[in-house]
């Protein structure tokens, strides 16, 4: 008995926390004060903060802190009209002398810095230079990247920039969407976040989600290059009617809609990665179109599984925004 009480305690303490979350993404360049936060997840100030803290890993301080950073990281390296100072204003800072100070003893490199090296249009033409490179003879910018895609991640990055343009691409404009979803935070592996969609089917099937058109989707709200591994965050939802309300299973939220480049794929499982990465460098890069900050989503047609080849089908929504903006 008292093993249920503590699930379900422990299920309510979750949902809160997803709540403040979610708030934390969605507002981010507003006063995200520990009042407001504390009322967001209807707890008192003093219990919010403790249970926060060993719920998510991170104090409730460091966990705005890191969003902001992320997001200006986004905003540094795509947002080339406006000034620095204008993006720290947007992403929730006091002003640019505090952001500069605190995105420099995160980063270890000044937001001019990232701007000048990592942008956009330097990223494309930096990634295509690695090809047939080893990492001493690179210079310091591009031996980051180096490491990152070819030791850490194990991409094949040769292998990516000699594929053709990815043709299988539409734009649309997707509606906002009612999910039903369960949170993972943590490594993006499938041994990770697998026992998740088993979580969520567990939930869906029995209550004939599978039989109305429901979409099976995941969310990926975390950017690999600058979120620690153990701080990424990734979304299993399935989409629901609006009358479906979070229970002490799956927490509730409306995922944003707009305009979305789509590619449509087949791969191999754990190849999320260098799908993404081949969407980006022969298509993205030679389109009019940029990404914005909105998450990305993987649209899932199939259980790998069940596949004769064990390949996921899927589509990859990547959020854009003209190229001139």
């Amino acid at each position: 008995m008292r093993e249920s009480a503590d699930k379900l305690l422990k299920n309510e303490y979750r949902s809160r926390l997803n709540r403040t979350i979610d708030y934390i993404q969605n507002h981010y360049d507003e006063d995200l004060n520990l009042t407001n936060l504390a009322e967001i997840a209807c707890f008192s100030k003093f219990h919010f903060h403790r249970i926060f803290r060993a719920m998510v890993g991170e104090t409730l301080n460091d966990f705005v802190q890191r969003i902001r950073l992320e997001k200006s990281v986004q905003k540094l390296t795509t947002e080339l009209n406006k000034s620095i100072t204008e993006i720290a204003l947007d992403c929730g800072f006091s002003c640019s002398q505090n952001f500069a100070k605190i995105f420099k003893a995160h980063y270890g490199m000044t937001p001019s810095i990232v701007r000048r090296e990592l942008n956009w249009d330097d990223w494309i033409i930096k990634m295509r230079n690695l090809k047939g490179k080893n990492k001493d003879n690179l210079q310091q910018g591009d031996a980051y990247l180096y490491d990152y895609y070819h030791n850490k991640r194990q991409l094949p990055v040769d292998k990516i920039v000699d594929k053709q343009c990815v043709l299988q691409v539409k734009i649309e404009n997707l509606p906002d969407l009612h999910v039903a979803y369960i949170r993972s935070m943590g490594p993006y592996y499938y041994k990770t976040i697998e026992p998740v969609f088993r979580q969520l089917s567990q939930w869906a099937y029995p209550r004939g989600m599978n039989e109305n058109n429901s979409m099976v989707l995941g969310v990926v709200r975390s950017n690999t290059v600058i979120t620690p591994e153990d701080k990424l965050i990734y979304d299993v939802c399935i989409t629901v009617p609006e009358s479906i309300k979070a229970d002490r299973w799956v927490d509730i939220q409306v995922l944003p809609g707009g305009k979305f480049a789509i590619h449509h794929c087949e791969i191999e499982k754990n190849r999320d990665e260098e799908a993404w990465l081949n969407f980006v460098l022969n298509w993205l890069a030679s389109s009019d179109y940029q990404p914005d900050d909105r998450p990305l989503y993987q649209i899932y047609y199939n259980d790998y599984n069940t596949h004769p080849l064990k390949h996921q089908i899927l589509d990859l929504c990547m959020p854009i925004k003209p190229l001139c903006e």
